[in-house]
């Protein structure tokens, strides 16, 4: 049984009172019992697309913040229902506006913050504070506290307690007052994590002010337009910011199976003669396949030689240290199923010739498990030893997988990705000196 998070409800206060609430919430009779030392996780909650559905009555409230399947198949249908693209994210900026038109403006009971799953609770923050920017505009900032208190199935262990905080409000409101109530809640003695649970299109000024402030960052790149998440990480790598991407940790499954193909020592040499990658994805987000390819790269020793894009794919060149050219491919694909993060990886193609020997010569192949299809090979390829493998789904939440990264106490950019990160960003370059 995993442990359940319990809650005293949560009580509405004036921002002024808030921090000498907390003060006192700890004490107690008992002496010991002052709450988690750990980490502060400060969380931007935007859940644009549940307060668009709730608002025009395509789903019954209270907002929670959580993309339940309700919440993606009612989008999903509204996609399709008004002859968006299949490859229409359910984040996109195109279906937010079409929801956002005559809308109720109603007053919904709206839970954000106020829940976490198990797997973030129990690593016992000391607080939780969410900004949860409203959609109508001109609301005011409201301010809620509670405490929580995972519950251990062992009963000798005394639950480790911690506080949350929800400020809501719109978000012109959150930036000229919500800034200065976070600024009065951080406690200095520990290390503070942002979760930018949304867009990095959206709240700039607000991102901005949270990068200046040296937390621990953790975003997602698969969010956002790639240009914006792209110039996003620049700036985070020139500062030396540590950074964590949902975008890269999603591709766990795609590296580990394409270094397990390579164990064996009989095709290793394989690696040595590559000659041609392709990459397909769903949708015409790039970065997530922008980290792949730059982290086969960093791993093999080539050198980023050029990049040119068309309407169909953009091809790289990179160089091998012996002189040797390989040339990438990121292909976009459409598929029949909007997506919740485009630009996912759907299939992999790696071609090696060791000589002009046909039967020497190596193709891989590997594909998503979600997708119905493979690669076909024809010609010369198909006569190759053809190596292929199935990649699993991850189906872990977002909030899963931020407390994988909170679990490892992370505090700078992890080297793998940071390697991969100035790769992908030689190559975005190369787009803007087209």
């Amino acid at each position: 049984m995993k442990p359940q998070l319990t809650l005293q409800t949560p009580l509405e206060l004036p921002y002024q009172e808030i921090s000498n609430y907390l003060n006192k919430l700890w004490i107690s009779e008992d002496k010991d019992n002052t709450g988690a030392n750990t980490f502060t996780l400060m969380v931007w909650q935007p859940a644009w697309l549940e307060q668009c559905l709730v608002q025009k009555g395509l789903v019954s409230g209270p907002i929670t913040g959580n993309l339940s399947p309700e919440i993606i198949e009612v989008a999903k249908k509204f996609i399709l229902d008004q002859g968006l693209p299949l490859t229409t994210s359910l984040n996109s900026e195109e279906l937010l506006n079409l929801l956002k038109e005559n809308l109720s403006n109603k007053d919904f009971e709206d839970f954000r913050g106020q829940f976490f799953e198990s797997s973030i609770s129990t690593l016992n923050p000391r607080r939780l504070i969410t900004l949860a920017p409203t959609l109508n505009e001109n609301s005011d900032i409201k301010t809620f506290v509670s405490a929580y208190c995972p519950l251990s199935d062992t009963q000798a262990l005394q639950p480790i307690c911690g506080d949350l905080v929800v400020i809501s409000g719109d978000s012109t409101s959150l930036y000229h007052k919500g800034l200065k109530i976070i600024d009065e809640l951080s406690i200095d003695e520990l290390p503070s994590w942002l979760w930018w649970n949304g867009s990095l299109d959206e709240s700039p000024e607000i991102f901005e002010y949270f990068t200046n402030h040296g937390l621990r960052l953790i975003i997602d790149t698969a969010l956002g337009s790639p240009n914006r998440c792209l110039k996003v990480l620049d700036q985070l790598n020139n500062s030396n910011k540590a950074i964590n991407d949902l975008n890269w940790v999603r591709l766990k499954d795609w590296r580990e199976s394409l270094a397990m193909i390579f164990d064996p020592p009989s095709r290793r040499p394989i690696l040595d003669h590559i000659t041609d990658i392709d990459i397909d994805i769903a949708g015409d987000h790039i970065i997530q396949a922008l980290f792949l390819i730059s982290w086969i790269s960093d791993k093999l020793g080539w050198s980023f030689q050029r990049v040119e894009r068309d309407k169909e794919s953009i091809k790289i060149e990179f160089e091998r240290i012996n002189g040797e050219i390989i040339s990438a491919s990121i292909n976009p694909l459409s598929l029949g199923n909007p997506s919740i993060h485009l630009g996912q990886v759907i299939g992999l193609r790696l071609i090696s010739k060791i000589s002009e020997v046909q039967k020497n010569n190596t193709c891989v192949i590997l594909g998503c498990e979600s997708v119905e299809c493979m690669r076909l090979e024809a010609g010369g390829m198909a006569n190759m030893e053809l190596i292929e493998q199935v990649v699993p789904n991850s189906f872990s939440t977002a909030a899963y997988d931020v407390s994988k990264l909170l679990g490892s106490s992370r505090g700078n950019t992890s080297p793998l990705f940071e390697n991969s990160i100035k790769i992908a960003l030689q190559i975005f370059n190369g787009f803007n000196n087209l």
